[in-house]
């Protein structure tokens, strides 16, 4: 499992999880799971949670980053 750090990019984006999760297209429950690190998220997952959070994919999976032409 990778901590994503998910609640800090959250709290610093400003958005409702309600909103962050419709964005994403993943349930409040999901969230909530990834959130306390009890589930990780595919690859598809990550890239969409980030366009949600207006973050990189680097920021919340720094090894999924070549994935989506966000490498260093």
């Amino acid at each position: 499992m990778f901590d994503m750090n998910i609640t800090e990019h959250i709290s610093a984006n400003g958005l409702s999880r309600e909103k962050i999760c419709q964005e994403a297209g993943i349930s409040r429950a999901f969230l909530s799971l990834i959130e306390r690190n009890e589930r990780s998220p595919g690859p598809q997952t990550v890239g969409r949670l980030a366009k949600a959070l207006g973050v990189s994919v680097r920021d919340l999976r720094p090894d999924l980053a070549g994935l989506f032409g966000d490498a260093a």
